[in-house]
């Protein structure tokens, strides 16, 4: 019987049959990635330690449980390379169908020039993945001995209903074709190609657009993840932010005299300290990527090792790129400041945030111009009744107490959030103050848990159940009776009631009022006559500060007509302290406080006309 060991020679059968490396797709990058000089700003072997932040990014791409990867990114800061990584390691480590989806068929064809190829004739590891057929890597698929790549269009249906795929690289997809109706919509048929592998990925990346594109929609589904860094002074971990850049605005005005300069520096936003360029390196490297919502330290500590998130989506600008200075940001600003066009650019694709026409917004300024010098779960002296007003979410709770006083100035008692209708009941209906002030209303909103919401209200006769929408009217609430005769179907007439509030309308007056704080900041004698001032205790946590500037009012266009909406700004992920505001105004109109009026501001020369009107009636 003739023997067999020539058969062991073959290599291609060695490696099928040996066990595949255990290693990420980082590790696969450090060992087998190589960057030619013509497409490379820093040619040679790949390190992901120049830019640390895109470790987790691209190891997310192999893990079991994570079907979707979205990274929210500004240009230069290298997810292009990143996204080239994922796929070089899916061709050597785990084979199998992948697709390269680009905007049009051109950035296609350059993607398989000018990335893929390189790619793989510039790493060993990759090349060997080559078949001896030419005919077999083209610019639209490429064939290996044990996987295939496509390059496709969004553009094209046909394209993306053609084959199915285990791992999907959708880039730039703010660039992509808006759905026109006739077709899904691409993401979608993207998404259907995965459908028979039950371990798909699907990784987009993109520079935003406006708060309606792809790549926005995609991250706000995600976890939401941001790097903290450490600051190299006081240690304390920090997300960097365009508002902490600083510059000498006297002495530096334009772009020009900058880059001349070159004197911008970052400063800490806990211990006010300063960070330069030279302090980034490190401090990326000791960065963490951190979802929404969660404390830095637990994440660290726990978080982390219990990470099970399906859909990981990270938000990343300019400011952490270590091949952009904080001087060029500035340049940038300076030079786009007052042109829209240019600003748009700047805010897409230095800033990564979504570009958006702001008509009005609340400011950080306005909330802290609203502050006193008086303490929390106080009651003041000029309060004349309460209002209180309850947001609630998914798994808990949220309120806010708000004393009146005349001419509609509304003082911020306390604010807290809950889990238990027990512990709201506790926090709302409690006695306030000397006078044991107890809200005369409380708004509840009911769209979530509304059955849970329903038989609170009906234990309290002074809850009401709202729901916020936006209506081009400026009627302010109407309302609709949800309780029904089981036998007729009509309503009854003492049955539970929801009071529908045109959200837009309140919000207009809650920003309104905060501008006059602003504007009039200090209380004295002629802010006293402004009606409807705010006042907050000044031991009020920042974050409830922070919520409640969270909002801003945008111009959205549509088929050619404009219209107004108040939505999130950009980097806010939390509004709950601003929507209690909004429903604590609605209960004071609810209400009639607009007509509680000091004596001191009724004007006599409207009460003088009656008496004499009514004294002529008498006469007659």
């Amino acid at each position: 019987m003739a023997s067999v060991p020539h058969l062991l020679d073959d290599r291609d059968i060695l490696r099928n049959w040996q066990p595949p490396r255990r290693i990420t797709v980082s590790q696969w990058a450090d060992d087998y990635r190589v960057l030619e000089p013509l497409f490379a700003s820093e040619p040679g072997p790949w390190q992901t330690s120049r830019a640390p932040y895109a470790r987790e990014v691209m190891d997310s791409a192999a893990l079991p449980w994570v079907r979707r990867v979205t990274w929210m990114a500004s240009t230069q800061v290298g997810k292009s390379e990143a996204m080239n990584n994922i796929a070089g390691y899916y061709l050597h480590q785990r084979p199998s169908p992948t697709m390269f989806v680009l905007p049009n068929r051109d950035a296609a064809r350059l993607c398989a020039e000018r990335r893929v190829l390189p790619m793989i004739h510039s790493s060993p590891a990759l090349r060997g993945e080559l078949t001896d057929r030419s005919h077999d890597v083209k610019n639209r698929e490429m064939v290996f001995k044990r996987s295939v790549l496509y390059l496709r269009s969004a553009q094209s249906p046909t394209d993306l209903a053609s084959v199915p795929v285990r791992l999907v690289l959708a880039d730039e997809v703010d660039k992509w074709p808006h759905w026109a109706g006739r077709e899904a919509e691409p993401l979608s048929l993207v998404m259907e190609r995965t459908r028979t592998f039950h371990d798909s990925v699907l990784v987009t990346a993109s520079t935003p657009t406006t708060r309606d594109g792809w790549i926005h929609r995609e991250y706000q589904v995600g976890d939401q993840r941001h790097y903290h860094v450490p600051c190299p002074l006081c240690s304390e971990m920090q997300t960097f932010e365009f508002e902490q850049l600083r510059w000498d605005k006297s002495a530096i005005e334009d772009g020009n005299t900058m880059r001349k300069q070159r004197q911008a520096h970052y400063e800490c936003v806990h211990c006010n300290g300063i960070i330069t360029d030279r302090d980034k390196r490190q401090m990326l490297l000791d960065g963490v990527w951190v979802p929404s919502g969660q404390d830095v330290k637990e994440w660290v500590d726990t978080g982390q090792a219990a990470d099970r998130n399906e859909h990981r989506s990270y938000y990343l600008w300019s400011a952490y790129s270590p091949w952009v200075s904080f001087w060029r940001i500035v340049a940038q600003f300076l030079d786009s400041k007052g042109d829209p066009a240019r600003m748009m650019n700047f805010t897409n694709s230095w800033l990564a945030r979504v570009w958006e026409e702001r008509t009005a917004h609340t400011s950080d300024e306005a909330i802290d111009a609203c502050i006193r010098d008086r303490e929390r779960a106080s009651v003041p002296d000029e309060a004349v009744v309460l209002t209180a007003a309850v947001d609630v979410q998914l798994d808990y709770m949220v309120w806010m107490v708000v004393a009146w006083g005349h001419d509609e100035h509304n003082y911020v008692v306390d604010i807290g959030h809950c889990r238990t209708w027990q512990e709201l009941s506790a926090a709302c209906q409690q006695p306030r103050g000397e006078r044991q002030m107890v809200p005369k209303l409380i708004n509840i909103d009911s769209r979530y848990r509304r059955e849970e919401v329903m038989e609170w209200a009906r234990k309290h006769v002074n809850v009401r159940m709202i729901a916020g929408v936006r209506r081009e009217t400026p009627q302010p609430f109407n309302t609709t009776r949800i309780d029904r005769h089981p036998k007729t179907g009509k309503s009854l007439a003492q049955g539970m009631t929801v009071w529908t509030i045109n959200v837009d309308v309140f919000k207009d007056l809650v920003n309104h009022r905060l501008q006059l704080s602003l504007r009039d900041e200090g209380h004295d004698s002629e802010v006293d006559a402004v009606i409807g001032t705010i006042d907050i205790p000044k031991d009020i946590e920042p974050h409830w500060l922070r919520q409640m500037s969270a909002e801003h009012k945008i111009a959205k266009r549509t088929r050619g007509k404009m219209r107004e909406a108040w939505q999130l700004k950009p980097g806010r992920q939390r509004n709950e302290a601003w929507d209690l505001l909004v429903y604590n105004a609605a209960a004071g109109r609810m209400l009639r406080l607009e007509l509680l009026r000091s004596d001191a501001k009724r004007a006599p020369a409207q009460r003088q006309p009656k008496r004499r009107i009514m004294g002529q009636r008498n006469r007659r």
